[in-house]
């Protein structure tokens, strides 16, 4: 009778835990959507023009940028600094893309994962898995607040 008793609670808090969990995972608003899309193609645009100036503007000033080894970059600034030193070893890519694999949305921000490629006429390429997060900005645009390469392990 106890046993009974233990097993229908434990499904009974397995099924509002889940329930719980699909409650916090709904679909990111379409406005939203629409700004994060706009913002990977403007990076997919960027990588293949080799444009440093079309990808700063879509980082927040206090945005923070971390690499697999979890080294990060502080500010939009010193993200251009980067990304201009990059694009200067790399050059332009012949193709790029972004695959986003996810969104949830809690508010004022997108939690977005995915993955990033670009190859280059030189024969590199990058392929990046990546954690961003997005941040509606007062006039209504999304710019990304924080973005976290995955390691490949």
């Amino acid at each position: 009778m106890r046993s009974e008793w233990t097993g229908k609670l434990a499904v009974m808090l397995l099924l509002i835990y889940c329930s719980t969990c699909l409650a916090q995972s709904k679909p990111i608003d379409s406005d939203a959507r629409r700004g994060v899309d706009a913002g990977n193609q403007q990076w997919v645009d960027a990588m293949k023009q080799g444009n440093v100036a079309l990808l700063v503007p879509g980082n927040t000033e206090d945005a923070v940028d971390c690499n697999p080894e979890g080294d990060c970059i502080r500010g939009r600034s010193a993200l251009g600094e980067h990304e201009k030193r990059q694009m200067a070893t790399l050059g332009k890519a012949d193709s790029a893309s972004v695959v986003s694999m996810g969104a949830v949305q809690q508010g004022h921000y997108v939690y977005e994962w995915g993955e990033a490629k670009a190859h280059f006429p030189n024969g590199k390429s990058i392929t990046d898995r990546y954690l961003t997060v997005w941040e509606k900005q007062p006039d209504g645009s999304w710019k990304v607040f924080r973005n976290l390469v995955i390691p490949n392990k």
